[in-house]
């Protein structure tokens, strides 16, 4: 078995790196290994003093694209420590966000290169648990049959993901991926992708691991969320786009982008089934260490819920919208939505009754398959923590139940108006 360095290993190997301080050559591996030993909430006040007096000697800034890595790192870090530990610092959004390409085909390549990227490590940590030097987090390890099916499942949202991806006649082709799917060998198809993964990657895969206990399904929950997260940031891009064209008179082009956006969203729902596998006592022990992060936070799901109609007042004063303040401004400050553009073309008389139908089309396939997610979300939250209330000074269960009859897209009369 692994042993992490102990905290005045890794204070001792920061103060040597400190002579010189070159960001490219920052000990990540041994403190990270010691966090994941003993849980971010756990890490120990000199080495926190010590991360927070190295982050305040950084830039705060490397040019346009903002913070270096290693900031963003560190800030990941010294969340609790700096009082503002959330959702987003929870899941390490900041390490793993990619810029939104504008067009869809790369948009969605840039969300499955994560997502085969999060999946094929979290694969590589289940079968790395099954051999004599697992990774941490080492609490409550998974029977070998917990790892096969979790592998199993991990595959079903990797397979279609893969086959758009993966190059032709590389290790693992996407000819044999195709050829029986739901059979596709997962070790084969992580290998094939870590080994793929450059050095950027590499290190945002294993800094954007940072658990606040010591209990492997924490891995788990950690790379679902963000397979999640990782998603809703393709299908939000993919509904400004379709906003756009809608004002552009592309009503058609928009149909096709709010459809894509449905199929995506159908292809992630084994995430559910995945995040299932998770034991309810390992994530009843590990979320006493989560208060103050909750999905309810999740500014990914709330922009994409209000691309596509603007929320009804009662939910933008809700916690749901309160909770993610930038989301929340763009809507009060007037943001486009696709509901409101197309129904703008149809009282303008500018909109085709062909265009009309495919429009409603995809809007009624993505109402139903996001209905069908809230209710898988629902189910399993009731599983795991039952009526207890939420991380992050939520209601927990009951706010998932309150929610379950709003509508992506409201009805609405052939001027626009709410029915009902």
């Amino acid at each position: 078995m692994t042993s992490a360095p102990p905290a005045a290993d890794v204070v001792e190997e920061l103060r040597a790196w400190a002579v010189n301080a070159t960001p490219a050559e920052f000990p990540y591996a041994p403190l990270l290994g010691h966090l994941r030993s003993v849980g971010k909430h756990f890490l120990d006040a000199g080495l926190l003093g010590l991360l927070d007096r190295i982050r305040g000697a950084l830039p705060a800034s490397e040019g346009p694209d903002g913070p270096s890595f290693l900031h963003r790192f560190l800030d990941v870090v010294l969340d609790k420590h700096d009082d503002r530990y959330h959702y987003a610092s929870y899941t390490a959004l900041s390490l793993l966000t990619r810029p939104a390409p504008a067009d869809r085909r790369a948009a969605l390549r840039a969300r499955d290169e994560v997502v085969l990227l999060l999946l094929a490590d979290l694969l590589r940590f289940g079968r790395r648990s099954q051999t004599d030097t697992p990774d941490a987090p080492l609490g409550m390890p998974p029977s070998p049959e917990l790892v096969a099916k979790r592998a199993r499942l991990a595959v079903r949202v990797m397979e279609p993901a893969a086959l758009r991806t993966l190059p032709p006649g590389g290790a693992l082709d996407p000819a044999a991926v195709a050829a029986v799917p739901g059979r596709t060998p997962a070790g084969p198809l992580a290998a094939e992708i870590l080994r793929t993964a450059g050095p950027q990657e590499t290190l945002a895969l294993a800094g954007s691991v940072q658990p606040v206990y010591v209990l492997h399904d924490e891995y788990l929950f950690l790379r679902t969320l963000q397979s999640f997260e990782t998603t809703f940031t393709f299908m939000s891009s993919a509904l400004a786009t379709a906003v756009r064209r809608l004002d552009g008179d592309r009503p058609r082009e928009a149909a096709d982008l709010v459809g894509a956006v449905a199929d995506i969203l159908k292809e992630s729902l084994p995430l559910f089934s995945l995040l299932a596998t998770m034991r309810p006592e390992a994530f009843q022990t590990f979320r006493t260490f989560t208060e103050g992060a909750s999905a309810i936070q999740s500014a990914g799901y709330k922009t994409f819920e209000s691309l596509c109609s603007t929320p009804s007042r009662a939910r933008l004063a809700s916690a749901a919208y309160t909770s993610v303040p930038q989301v929340h401004a763009g809507v009060t400050e007037g943001q486009a939505t696709v509901q409101d553009t197309w129904h703008g073309l149809i009282a303008a008389h500018r909109l085709d009754p062909a265009d009309d139908a495919a429009l409603r089309a995809a809007a009624d396939r993505l109402e139903s398959v996001h209905q069908r997610w809230k209710q898988t979300h629902y189910r399993l939250a009731v599983r795991m923590i039952g009526e207890r209330s939420g991380t992050g000074y939520t209601q927990g269960v009951p706010y998932l139940a309150a929610v379950l009859d709003n509508r992506l897209f409201p009805a609405r009369d052939r001027h626009g108006a709410l029915v009902g």
